[in-house]
């Protein structure tokens, strides 16, 4: 009898480390004074019954026509659970709420427990160039996207050239190499991307850039535009120099008419 009461109890906690070790973690970022949604998974028929926990403290608890939606602790008055769906939202989240949590529906519980990490806002991104001694005259250099994000959760960089669209990068170092592509942008920047936010560098000068001359088309365009503005210019002026001379003759004529009538009425 002894010796089957030890089997059991062996039995018992070898299902239960199997069933722990089974269970699958998923990490839950959220901003302090954010609020936080945890989905739990998919269930066949209808939902009866609902527990969720936080660590092994009770959050909230309901089962149909036996106990009404109730929530505990510092979770009430900022909690809600849809009965219909299993969701759990917890407004007004703090550091402090950070802690694992799991949930048990229809008196199973569930295998995937939430792993809740509080974030930060990304910093404001500083573009670097490495080597600092990269000049015009290096074949290569790096520009770095610096920022400390370390408590900003997992994040995304993007990098732009001059006023174009932004580029998606897995890392926050790009390469450039002087050629002729490179030597025609003036200036990169970088965004920093977050879960809630993000932020980009100011535009940085590229050392590889190179002040495209004009060409002779562009300088014989140029100098036909200036000559004919030079000649309409000189056009405008002449012709308002033959309207004055010529109004002025009029006048005088008209004057001259005047006095002979003038003196063959004597």
């Amino acid at each position: 009898m002894g010796r089957s009461v030890v089997l059991g109890a062996v039995l018992v906690l070898l299902v239960a480390n199997v069933s722990f070790c089974q269970a699958e973690t998923v990490e839950e970022y959220f901003r302090v004074g954010g609020t936080l949604q945890l989905s739990p998974q998919p269930v066949g028929g209808a939902i009866t019954s609902i527990v969720w926990k936080y660590g092994k403290n009770l959050l909230a608890e309901w089962e149909t026509k036996q106990i009404p939606l109730t929530y505990y602790s510092k979770f009430n008055g900022r909690t809600t659970v849809n009965t219909g769906t299993g969701v759990l939202e917890i407004r007004n989240m703090t550091a402090a709420d950070t802690r694992l949590y799991s949930v048990e529906i229809n008196n199973r519980v569930q295998s995937q427990v939430y792993k809740t990490v509080a974030i930060e806002a990304v910093p404001e991104p500083e573009l670097e160039v490495k080597p600092l001694v990269c000049s015009s005259t290096s074949e290569r250099c790096k520009l770095v996207c610096e920022g400390d994000v370390s408590k900003a959760g997992p994040v995304e960089y993007f990098w732009k050239k001059d006023d174009g669209e932004w580029e998606k990068s897995g890392k926050n170092t790009v390469e450039i190499i002087n050629d002729e592509e490179t030597q025609r942008v003036e200036t990169f920047s970088c965004r920093i991307k977050n879960l809630f936010s993000e932020k980009e560098s100011n535009a940085f000068s590229n050392v590889f850039y190179r002040i495209k001359p004009a060409n002779s088309d562009d300088l014989h365009c140029g100098l036909w535009v200036t000559t004919l503005g030079a000649v309409m210019r000189s056009l405008a002026i002449l012709a308002l120099f033959v309207v004055v001379v010529y109004f002025r003759c009029q006048k005088l004529q008209t004057g001259c008419k005047c006095r002979k009538s003038d003196d063959d009425a004597v």
